[in-house]
């Protein structure tokens, strides 16, 4: 074998390369002075590639839900912000309404006495997701599970009948009471339901 410019591992011939080429490999501030061996560089190749693999691990893309209800001012924001706070980790949950009439106060007021916070919740007409996908769509009243559209098609569509609280009583308590009692009743019903899903 022929004289070598530098003492390089993994060069069989040396091909005498320039001194610009060299003193890349050789930079005097490199605390190793010698080019690595083809074995050294798939073996650190392999082990970079490991650690960003690891790194990179991505958790499953969460399941979209879509609840309808006639008004959109309880029953279908009621079930998203639930479902959203209580299944966050795997569920990514909207809401739309039929004839959208906008959130009432006592149902962001309810909703903020568990800690969720709905003050920008807004209610969307149905048609404003008629081209976007979904997983699952629930109809959560009577006027709904008979209105809704049936453009979601190969969409898994199921029907949860709850009645929407009664907004008409004289007691802004008793309204209230009543509220909270539709939100825990769509909360166990929503736990049970999406635990066998």
């Amino acid at each position: 074998m022929s004289e070598k410019k530098h003492p390089c591992p993994d060069c069989l011939k040396c091909q005498w390369c320039s001194d610009t080429r060299c003193s890349l490999c050789l930079r005097p501030k490199k605390s190793c002075r010698r080019k690595l061996s083809q074995a050294e560089q798939i073996a650190l190749y392999e082990r970079l590639n490991r650690a960003r693999n690891e790194v990179q691990i991505e958790a499953p893309a969460r399941r979209r839900v879509l609840f309808i209800c006639s008004d959109g001012s309880c029953l279908g924001p009621m079930a998203a912000h639930l479902t959203n706070h209580d299944f966050a980790d795997r569920l990514q949950a909207l809401h739309a309404s039929l004839e959208p009439q906008g959130l009432r106060p006592q149902t962001r007021a309810v909703l903020a006495e568990i800690g969720i916070d709905a003050s920008t919740s807004k209610s969307l007409q149905v048609s404003r997701y008629e081209r976007d996908s979904f997983h699952i769509v629930i109809a959560l009243d009577d006027e709904s599970i008979e209105k809704a559209p049936l453009y979601f098609a190969g969409v898994r569509r199921y029907s949860l009948h709850f009645a929407a609280p009664d907004r008409d009583l004289a007691d802004e308590q008793e309204t209230l009471s009543a509220f909270c009692a539709t939100r825990d009743a769509l909360r166990r019903q929503l736990r049970d339901f999406f635990r066998t899903q």
